[in-house]
């Protein structure tokens, strides 16, 4: 019993370090909706309909942002994980390109960087066949000059009509996509968009209001 009691009380005294320690190791905290970055300073505010992942902050990804109540396709009523969930990816990091120039490299076939291999493994859009620019105008972030480029991408799935059907169905849809990026002095901020093409355009407004939000720390790294 006295070595049971024992291992309790160093439980309790272990617990709380271990959380602080995951504590340090984010990319950031949030307070009164407000996100700010532990490494960069820059901030911005959230909204309670989408779910927040804060990353580890060794990684260049920051924050992950999914939609909760996102909707879902006729063609996916039965199988709804075949959806592809609204989501925005904030990326932070150094960089001496232009902002203009890394966002044309991110779709260049000529162009290889440990960067821009990194930058791949979340922005899921980059990973897509066929992709079909949607246009490209400028805008500002934090009073900073950046780029919004949207693109689409069709696709063909074989979606099962129930979880006990052996057949299903041929289903087209495609995917909208969007990098909205700038720059203060080094730090490059990079915000990656993507859900269905046919909620696109309210899924981009509103990480659009994201962006309107964001400002730059004092420090940028």
């Amino acid at each position: 019993m006295k070595r049971l009691i024992i291992f309790g009380a160093l439980l309790l005294l272990i617990a709380p370090t271990a959380d602080a320690r995951r504590k340090r190791d984010k990319a950031g905290s949030i307070q009164d909706g407000v996100y700010t970055d532990k490494k960069y300073e820059f901030t911005m505010k959230l909204d309670e309909e989408w779910k927040v992942s804060i990353m580890k902050d060794e990684k260049p990804f920051r924050v992950v942002l999914v939609q909760k109540n996102y909707a879902i396709p006729n063609d996916y009523q039965d199988a709804p994980d075949y959806t592809k969930v609204p989501k925005v990816v904030v990326y932070a990091d150094t960089t001496s390109t232009g902002i203009f120039a890394f966002v044309d490299s991110l779709f260049s076939d000529s162009y290889s960087s440990d960067q821009k291999n990194e930058i791949r493994k979340e922005f899921e859009f980059l990973n897509e066949h066929e992709i079909v620019p949607r246009g490209v105008k400028r805008l500002e972030v934090g009073g900073e000059k950046g780029v919004l480029w949207q693109g689409q991408a069709k696709y063909v799935k074989e979606v099962a009509t129930s979880a006990s059907s052996i057949g299903g169905k041929r289903v087209y849809g495609a995917y909208g996509g969007a990098i909205i990026g700038a720059k203060k002095g080094d730090l490059m901020v990079l915000f990656h968009v993507m859900s269905e093409w046919q909620y696109f355009p309210g899924v981009l407004q509103q990480a659009l209001q994201f962006v309107e939000t964001f400002t730059w720390g004092s420090d940028e790294g």
